[in-house]
């Protein structure tokens, strides 16, 4: 596998969030971008470009970050987890209105997404088969700053999925009731470890503008 495709392998699968291993390999790469982008792995791999890539994995350390990032990587799919083996022939949904996973996945406000996050990851490390369903909000979170009168203000960011660490899974909309209306919604999948998450998301041009605003 080449180097590029392996780190974007890591990029996509949130389990980096949980294992410091395979965090430190996107830190090595650049400490500063890593910063900036908001440890965004997606940002940071999209900004060096592969040839930024190439010239990182000749240094030492990277070398080092990445055989560690392999080993966390295996470590964790090659185990039998509790439930792993449990053949549930269902599979739980779980719903929420936000998770908290990653800043660089802004889709939560508090704590209760926070939680929620919690909760797929403890999922995926104990093997249950569950796939959870949220909203892939445009802006997320406000992020507060300071004017130069002193005064707090919050600032909203527009989101876009391909700067995110999910992927829209082609060819798949659906439709659902709002009041007398249906929305067209369209779905991004982000994977948890074992388990997948998918983003509802409304912001299509199918639909009028009252309910693209819903996410």
């Amino acid at each position: 596998m080449r180097v590029l495709e392996e780190l974007n392998q890591f990029a996509y699968d949130l389990l980096w969030t949980w294992q410091p291993r395979i965090e430190a390999l996107f830190r090595s790469l650049d400490p500063d971008l890593w910063k900036s982008t908001r440890e965004n792995p997606v940002l940071l791999l999209a900004q060096l470009g592969e040839e930024g890539v190439q010239r990182a994995c000749e240094r030492e350390e990277v070398r080092q970050a990445f055989e560690g990032a392999r080993a966390a990587y295996r470590e964790y799919y090659d185990r039998n987890p509790r439930f792993m083996d449990a053949q549930a022939p269902l599979a739980i949904a779980y719903f929420s209105l936000e998770f908290g996973l990653s800043e660089c996945l802004p889709i939560y406000s508090g704590g209760l997404g926070v939680l929620a996050g919690d909760h797929l990851k403890a999922t995926s490390d104990l093997g249950l088969p569950l796939v959870a369903v949220g909203l892939l909000y445009k802006q997320g979170f406000g992020r507060q700053d300071i004017d130069a009168a002193g005064r707090q203000f919050e600032v909203y960011y527009e989101n876009k999925g391909s700067d995110l660490p999910v992927r829209k899974v082609e060819g798949v909309e659906v439709e659902a009731p709002i009041g007398a209306r249906n929305v067209r919604i369209a779905v991004w999948r982000a994977q948890v470890g074992r388990v997948p998450l998918f983003l509802l998301d409304t912001d299509l041009e199918s639909n009028p503008n009252d309910l693209r605003g819903i996410t």
